[in-house]
């Protein structure tokens, strides 16, 4: 099944059920204001591995940003919107579609409490997975636009994670 296949089966399922549509929508644009909400409180009333997780956060969300510019300097993709000439359910630029910036932000976080066993990744990666899917269901993205983010996040934090352990070396150690 191609990349554009996939994107129709998600995106009409739009207007059939305005829960769904409601729900999706919340997904694709607001959701993620709450999960950085709860990483703010986390990193305050956490217990220590969602301190960790919340540092990871803080070093992998700039990685992964400077990968979608490098990403972007070498490939270019168009909107669904854009690239088949119609309205999305939400307001977007008409700017790169690949990869998602959404589901990357989504992703870091998710994969960050993920990584240090936190008991909120069972709510993280659901919602991770809600607004990648929303972004397409409100057609902004392609889903190779979220399997990208993805992994964009999941180098972003790799990446992280040894930069973290260079600077503590280098600063912290004896």
């Amino acid at each position: 099944m191609s990349n554009q296949d996939l994107f129709f089966l998600i995106f009409n399922l739009n207007k059939q059920s305005p829960i769904l549509d409601q729900l999706m929508i919340f997904g694709a644009t607001s959701l993620i204001y709450l999960v950085f909400l709860l990483c703010v409180i986390l990193a305050f009333k956490g217990a220590m591995k969602e301190k960790k997780a919340v540092l990871l956060i803080i070093l992998g969300l700039p990685i992964a940003f400077i990968l979608i510019k490098i990403i972007h300097l070498f490939f270019y993709e168009n909107r669904p919107f854009v690239a088949f000439h119609f309205l999305p359910i939400v307001a977007e630029k008409m700017n790169a579609s690949f990869p998602s910036r959404h589901a990357t932000i989504a992703a870091v976080i998710a994969l960050s409490f993920t990584f240090f066993k936190s008991k909120w990744a069972l709510l993280l990666l659901p919602i991770m997975l809600w607004v990648g899917t929303a972004r397409v269901f409100v057609g902004v993205h392609f889903l190779q636009d979220i399997l990208g983010a993805f992994l964009v996040a999941g180098i972003a934090l790799f990446i992280g994670l040894r930069l973290k352990k260079i600077l503590f070396q280098t600063y912290f150690s004896p």
